[in-house]
């Protein structure tokens, strides 16, 4: 038998670390695709993996704050929110990148690549985020079906 989501704890995300993976590290993985694409490349690759990175930034804490991770929930509708989350990210960063494609006319590659790297970094960071707090809520009634 499954838990009702009334049975199930409810609790926040950690919006401090939440927050710092959405902005550490698309901005981190932007500066250094800056220094070494600027100094290594030319000045107007590292800026537009810059900007890939600033897009990225501005829409993952736009989508973070849009789901209000301070606020005590269910995991059932973590596991929701972590969808519409995505989904926010991925289209709101890739309408911005199209228009910063056509507004700036980039290299198309360079365009490409920095913000898929951005993009994943962030990502991957804030998937370790999400995770940990729905693994803490979730294990320990999976173990007990396990065990009946």
């Amino acid at each position: 038998m499954n838990p009702s989501p009334a049975n199930q704890p409810t609790f926040p995300l950690p919006t401090r670390s939440l927050l710092t993976a959405s902005i550490l590290g698309p901005l981190g993985t932007g500066v250094l695709w800056l220094l070494i694409g600027g100094v290594g490349y030319s000045l107007e690759a590292g800026l537009t993996g810059l900007w890939s990175a600033l897009i990225v930034t501005a829409v993952g804490l736009a989508a973070d704050l849009l789901i209000q991770p301070w606020k005590p929930r269910a995991a059932v509708a973590w596991m929701n929110l972590w969808i519409l989350h995505s989904l926010v990210r991925i289209a709101g960063t890739i309408c911005l990148v199209i228009l910063l494609y056509f507004a700036t006319s980039p290299d198309p590659a360079t365009l490409l690549f920095s913000y898929l790297l951005c993009f994943l970094v962030g990502l991957t960071w804030e998937t370790v985020v999400w995770t940990g707090p729905l693994r803490k809520a979730v294990l320990p009634a999976v173990r007990e079906q396990e065990a009946e």
